[in-house]
């Protein structure tokens, strides 16, 4: 089973959520549409913890802060089975700096999150930063 990582990067002060723009989409998925949470394959030795700050800077040049496990998930894409562990955080650095596979970004407020962001449905986003929240506490 292939373990992918999903960071759902939260701007704390602004309660907003970076989602990222991916165009023709993720995993050979582009039927899902194309807004993501920013994501990437888990590398062998690599914690969930390192990974989910490797992929927001990669992706969108943003640094993650105290990232905690806020859900866990199994998904097939193009016949394999992917485990996706969603790594919750807080965003700081500078101003977003999309790279690839991300085109572009948007910070959002959860209500105006759109339906389906990837694999994940907008409500389901919501009960993954509350649980973050509540971990922080």
């Amino acid at each position: 089973m292939v373990t992918r990582v999903d960071v759902l990067p939260i701007l704390l002060e602004a309660r907003r959520v970076f989602v990222s723009e991916v165009l023709g989409g993720c995993f050979g998925q582009a039927q899902l549409g194309r807004w993501w949470l920013p994501c990437d394959l888990l590398r062998e030795g690599e914690q969930p913890r390192e990974a989910a700050a490797r992929v927001l800077k990669a992706q969108l040049g943003l640094e993650l802060e105290g990232p905690q496990v806020v859900g866990t998930r199994q998904h097939e894409v193009a016949g394999q089975w992917h485990l996706a562990l969603v790594m919750a955080g807080a965003v700081s650095g500078g101003e977003p700096d999309p790279r690839p596979p991300a085109s572009g970004y948007s910070a959002r407020l959860l209500a105006e999150l759109p339906d389906q962001t990837g694999f994940y449905h907008r409500d389901e986003i919501a009960l993954l930063a509350s649980r973050y929240e509540k971990l922080r506490g």
